[in-house]
């Protein structure tokens, strides 16, 4: 046999643990040992026997919530065993760590995770496409959390809607049941259910991890939105539903963002209509323009007088048409805005909010008040006053 060299040996093993299925994705629980911070995270996992030198790499520690860590606690680590050829050394990669006590359930997460890919429920020709414009848009979360006001100030500022919402209990005993009670009252009734919370810890998020909850996500005919916590949390729902939104925010934008470009691409089309009908006229003048009428006066001068006649008729009525289409498309949007109005904000009011106009304009921004008149509508009436001082 050729003998080989170090450097070569170091690239066998190397290559041996990347495509070992049971070394890339593993959980060790052990005592922390030697933590310290250089930008990296290194530490080591040991026992009574045994030590694993570890490493979270900067670029991965924004989504590990136990750092940093302290000598002598002990975790449960989720990772890949790598190996550093340099000096023939393997580590721990770890991509995620709690303390023991929390283990468990992150341990019945990736369970779950792994038993319904497995079964498909996270397959993308499974997903239902979100809508463009949805005129009914259902919405499950607690009518007491944050998420719902924050999603509230997107909507309110864009394209109207009729928008129902499902109180649901996000948190605690009950509330993965809550939540699918929610989506099946909403199923069939609604274009478009976005499902969310704001964020938290593991605990505080279990609803969405729950099967119970995935699997009514999944049975759910409507197209639904999971956005639950922040960015870098990742919750079972996520994956299951038909999309995904790193908080209630983004997905309040995702929807009134699509809702926008639809009615931009209808101006779009509109304007587009009317130059071809322009240019189609046009033409039609050049062409009989072009006739030399000093030699068909006579014989062609009743055609040309018709076919002009017939280029205005022509010119009218596509006038007429782009214009009714604009007029019917203004009626639409202003009945939308109407319908937000009548529910929306009626709905909102309800919850101790006032809507504020001035000069007939509503006024969702301090920066945007003036100085002078303003009316107020609250839930059982008008109030008129006058702005004074404004501190921003």
């Amino acid at each position: 046999m050729e003998p080989l060299t170090v450097t070569e040996v170091s690239g066998m093993v190397k290559d041996t643990l990347r495509s070992s299925p049971k070394l890339n994705d593993i959980a060790v629980r052990g005592e922390v040992t030697g933590y310290t911070d250089r930008g990296h995270h290194y530490f080591s996992l040991k026992d009574e026997n045994s030590v694993l030198k570890c490493v979270i790499w900067k670029s991965n520690a924004g989504s590990v919530d136990c750092l940093p860590l302290t000598d002598g606690t002990k975790v449960v680590a989720w990772g890949s065993i790598s190996s550093w050829g340099g000096n023939s050394s393997y580590q721990l990669d770890v991509r995620k760590c709690t303390p023991e006590g929390r283990g468990e359930l992150y341990r019945q997460y990736i369970e779950l995770k792994e038993k319904l890919f497995k079964e498909g429920l996270f397959a993308p020709e499974a997903k239902v496409p979100i809508p463009a414009y949805p005129m009914k848009l259902g919405i499950v979360t607690s009518e007491k959390g944050a998420a719902l006001q924050d999603m509230a100030k997107v909507f309110m500022a864009g394209p109207g809607m009729d928008i129902t919402v499902a109180d649901a209990r996000v948190q605690g005993e009950g509330s993965a049941d809550s939540v699918a009670a929610g989506i099946m009252a909403l199923d069939g009734k609604v274009d478009l259910i976005i499902i969310g919370r704001g964020g938290g810890s593991l605990e505080d998020l279990w609803a969405f991890n729950e099967e119970s909850l995935a699997r009514a996500v999944f049975a759910c005919g409507t197209p639904i939105i999971s956005a639950v916590g922040h960015e870098i949390d990742e919750v079972i729902t996520d994956l299951v539903a038909d999309a995904r939104a790193s908080t209630p925010t983004a997905a309040a934008e995702l929807v009134v963002k699509g809702m926008q470009r639809v009615l931009d691409e209808k101006k779009t089309l509109a304007d587009s209509i009317a130059v071809m009908a322009e240019g189609h006229v046009a033409s039609h003048r050049q062409a009989l323009d072009a006739i030399d009428m000093s030699m068909w006066r006579k014989v062609l001068a009743s055609r040309v007088d018709n076919q002009r006649t017939t280029a205005a008729g022509f010119k009218a009525e596509l006038g007429h048409a782009s214009s009714l289409h604009m007029a019917n498309s203004r009626k639409r949007l202003d009945a939308g805005d109407m319908a937000l109005r009548a529910t929306w904000i009626s709905a909102l009011r309800e919850k101790g909010m006032a809507a504020i106009y001035q000069s007939g304009a509503r006024i969702t921004e301090v920066s945007r008040l003036k100085k002078g008149g303003f009316e107020a509508v609250m839930k059982d009436g008008k109030v008129k006053g006058e702005v004074k001082d404004i501190e921003v």
